[in-house]
């Protein structure tokens, strides 16, 4: 197992949300790579009913495909698995509290 941190937005209604931080606990077995993580629900998410995935995009433009599987609106909280690849976590999409820390793993 391994986590990856990244910094973009989520795409709502065709639109980016504020910039957020986003972490992916990614389990690789199989030849796939698979991850799941929460997010806090960004304020532009809220009251939307939209059908199919989310899309994260990452500041780089990479983007990571979210299958949400609950939100807990009590906690302001959604659980997520991704759907596909999972991009490597580069410097410019790390987030900057721990982008010294990152630069040492690339």
């Amino acid at each position: 197992m391994e986590i990856r941190d990244f910094t973009g937005c989520f795409i709502v209604d065709g639109r980016e949300t504020d910039r957020t931080e986003l972490r992916v606990l990614v389990t690789q077995g199989g030849g796939e790579t698979h991850g799941s993580g929460s997010f806090r629900v960004p304020p532009a998410m809220i009251g939307i009913e939209a059908a199919g995935p989310l899309t994260f995009r990452c500041m780089d433009g990479e983007e990571i495909t979210l299958a949400v599987r609950e939100f807990d609106m009590t906690n302001g909280l959604a659980y997520f698995l991704t759907v596909g690849v999972v991009p490597e976590a580069r410097k410019e999409n790390v987030p900057e509290v721990r982008g010294a820390e990152a630069a040492k793993r690339a």
